[in-house]
């Protein structure tokens, strides 16, 4: 026999051997060869943990009860009772909901708090975003209204 056709019959031989079945063949021919127990899962939880040195934490939310009402930009300065010696007294208006507000030295409305009252204006300390800046809210004139 050549080498030709030993490689042949090795050949040949190897196509006549029957093919493993598949997995799936198998499972459907013995029912209780597959079955194994249920699959547990597991949940892992990334857990985030942030070193403060003197910053604010970027996982806690911008947004604090303390912004809660009208924000600055939406107050209007409707009048002042201004008394040096009894105390002053501001009415504010919200623009957006049309609610009044009746604030003295040291209160806060919104993101805002009271701290000076002039006869004509008043001063607030704003704070947004963690930013405090100043701000003077005056009355405004007739003309300022219509135009």
């Amino acid at each position: 026999m050549t080498k030709v056709g030993a490689v042949l019959l090795i050949i040949g031989f190897s196509l006549a051997s029957p093919a493993p079945r598949p997995a799936a063949a198998q499972d459907q021919a013995d029912p209780s060869a597959g079955q194994s127990a249920p699959l547990e899962l597991i949940y892992r939880r990334e857990r985030f943990v942030y070193p403060t040195d003197n910053r604010r934490n970027p996982f806690v939310s911008l947004l604090s009860l303390d912004d809660a009402g009208p924000q600055f930009e939406d107050l209007d300065l409707l009048g002042v009772i201004f008394g040096a010696s009894q105390g002053s007294v501001a009415t504010l208006i919200d623009r957006a909901t049309e609610r009044r507000y009746r604030i003295r030295r040291g209160d806060s409305v919104g993101n805002a708090s009271v701290v000076e009252i002039r006869p004509d204006a008043v001063v607030f300390r704003v704070t947004q975003f963690g930013v405090t800046r100043s701000e003077t809210l005056g009355i405004r004139k007739e003309e300022e209204e219509q135009g």
